[in-house]
C-alpha cells in the first residue's frame, strides 16, 4: 500500500479531525503493532516514530479544511520538520510573527506545471476564497483550493542541495516526472483519478 493510500485511510478513519473554523489535529492512537509470539502469547513490536510516514501529516494542523471536488475527502498536505524550523527562524530573524510560506500551482515551466513558494503575511490568507492554512509548530503555509487537488498527499519541505537551499514540495505521489530543479512537473491525472474512485 502507498504511502497516498495509506494517508487517505488515515484522513477518513477520523485520525485527524477537521474543522472550518478551528485548528485541530489527533495524531494516531498507538505506534504499536501486535504480533505472535507462541501459541497463545502476543508481543508487540514498537514503530519508531521517526520514520513513521504519517508522522508529518499527523503532527500538521489544518484551518479551513477543504475537501476534493472529486471525492469529497479531504484534502491535506504536512509541512516537515525541516520547513516548519526553517519558517520559524525567518520569522524570529525577521521579527515577524506573521511570516507565512504560500504554496501554489499555474501551467507552464518545461512540464507542463510548475510551483510557486513566496514567503508572505497570514493576511493573505483567504478563507472566503477557498484557501486553507496548514500550520506546524507555529509555521504557517498558505494553499488555495486548486492547488490542493494537485498537491494532496505531498509534503512541504527545507532541503540543502547543489544549487542551494531552498523550500520544496516533496513525496508528491501523482507526479510523474519533474525538471531538475524541482520547481516545473508533470502531473499523472490518470493515477489521480484511479485512486480517487478506490
Amino acid at each position: 500500500m502507498s504511502t497516498a493510500q495509506i494517508l487517505r485511510r488515515y484522513l477518513t478513519n477520523s485520525s485527524l479531525l477537521f474543522s472550518s473554523s478551528t485548528l485541530t489535529s489527533t495524531p494516531p492512537s498507538s505506534s504499536s503493532s501486535p504480533s505472535t509470539a507462541t501459541a497463545g502469547e502476543t508481543t508487540t513490536k514498537t514503530i519508531d516514530p521517526e520514520i513513521n510516514p504519517l508522522l508529518d501529516f499527523s503532527r500538521t494542523k489544518v484551518k479551513n479544511q477543504q475537501f476534493s471536488d472529486q471525492n469529497e475527502l479531504p484534502l491535506f498536505i504536512a509541512i516537515s520538520k525541516n520547513a516548519s524550523d526553517k519558517l520559524n527562524e525567518i520569522s524570529k530573524n525577521d521579527n515577524n510573527p506573521d511570516l507565512a510560506l504560500r504554496v501554489s500551482v499555474e501551467s507552464g515551466g518545461c512540464h507542463g506545471f510548475q510551483y510557486n513558494l513566496n514567503l508572505c503575511d497570514v493576511n493573505d490568507f483567504k478563507p472566503t476564497e477557498d484557501d486553507s492554512m496548514f500550520i506546524r509548530s507555529g509555521a504557517k503555509v498558505l494553499i488555495d483550493k486548486t492547488s490542493l487537488e494537485i498537491l494532496r498527499d505531498s509534503k512541504i519541505d527545507f532541503v540543502h542541495e547543489l544549487i542551494g537551499s531552498q523550500f520544496k514540495v516533496v513525496d508528491s505521489p501523482y507526479t510523474k516526472s519533474s525538471c531538475g530543479c524541482g520547481s516545473s512537473f508533470d502531473f499523472d491525472f490518470d493515477k489521480l483519478e484511479k485512486d480517487s474512485q478506490k
